[in-house]
């Protein structure tokens, strides 16, 4: 029984490439983020609502992604294009680094929010996804 589990845990990670790593890195985020929100929730009026609404935006993008038939295809992968790896994580890590600067202004005990920051952050966030799933296949 370990054996198929073994066999079949190599041939579907085997068949995921760098795009949909960052994808399931992004997502994991979202996930610990929503089990967070659960215990630790805004008052409501709170101006950091706004940060909800594109977490709540960009994870309904990656399940669709992933309910997807793109995710995790057979096809071969153009992120075997060194060039195109290295910037598929440039990109992730720009992504990367978006989404945790935007969830540390939304739990900090700031009371004034850079919005132009933010909407930067955000822009920059959403461009990776977006980046990051056409590029996939």
């Amino acid at each position: 029984m370990q054996t198929n589990i073994k066999c079949f845990a190599k041939r579907h990670i085997g068949a995921i490439n760098g795009n949909d790593i960052w994808l399931l890195v992004f997502f994991a985020i979202h996930i610990a983020y929503i089990a967070l929100n659960v215990f630790f929730p805004l008052s409501s009026g709170d101006e950091k609502s706004v940060l909800d609404i594109v977490m709540r935006t960009s994870a309904a993008v990656l399940v669709g992604y992933f309910l997807s038939k793109n995710f995790a295809s057979e096809k071969p992968s153009y992120s075997t294009k060194p060039r195109l790896a290295v910037q598929t994580n440039i990109v992730g890590i720009t992504g990367l680094f978006s989404i945790v600067l935007i969830l540390v202004v939304r739990y900090a005990d700031s009371t004034a929010l850079p919005y132009n920051s933010i909407v930067q952050l955000r822009d920059f966030y959403l461009a990776a996804i977006a980046f990051l799933m056409g590029t996939s296949k």
